[in-house]
């Protein structure tokens, strides 16, 4: 699931269409819940010494919303660019846009980049609508839905004292 022959890419481009189920392990430890399936629309060529893949990932995912905490799904869709070339042990703990090629082995794993790509691509902070007024912080309550009864807090502040200054 999600490799590609290396052999292969010899003869000339190699495709790669699957669906990532939502409750897949590669999913594990993400923070991201998946509605839909993941679908991957891939293509990989070589390009000098490594491996060129350009391609599409679609999916929807659920994630709450930052002010009120209610479910939000947010269609996912972009392009994807991922180069493998090999690179040495220096190189790959070094940051960047490159993913390591496997140095033995004739499979290339996408899973990895493919996760990194969809973590990067989900938005960071979902709203149900920017109209949400979200939560009341003493009581909890969800004011779009109810108004709260609080009186707001008011701020302890050195200056009060001079609130108490008659001046005749």
């Amino acid at each position: 699931m999600l490799k590609v022959s290396l052999t292969a890419l010899d003869r000339g481009e190699v495709r790669v269409r699957e669906q990532v189920p939502p409750d897949d392990p590669m999913w594990e430890g993400a923070g991201l819940s998946l509605v839909a399936p993941l679908d991957v629309d891939l293509a990989a060529r070589s390009v000098g010494e490594g491996v060129f893949v350009r391609g599409r990932l679609r999916t929807t995912v659920r994630q709450a919303c930052r002010r009120c905490l209610t479910s939000v799904e947010q269609a996912v869709d972009d392009t994807v660019d991922l180069f493998f070339e090999p690179l040495s042990e220096e190189d790959q703990d070094a940051d960047g846009e490159v993913y390591p090629l496997p140095a033995r082995g004739d499979e290339l794993d996408l899973r990895d980049a493919v996760r990194e790509q969809l973590l990067l691509r989900a938005p960071e902070f979902a709203l149900c609508s920017e109209e949400c007024r979200g939560l009341c912080p003493q009581c909890g309550a969800d004011l779009n839905t109810d108004p709260c009864d609080c009186v707001p807090e008011t701020a302890v502040s050195p200056w009060d004292a001079l609130k108490n200054v008659k001046f005749d």
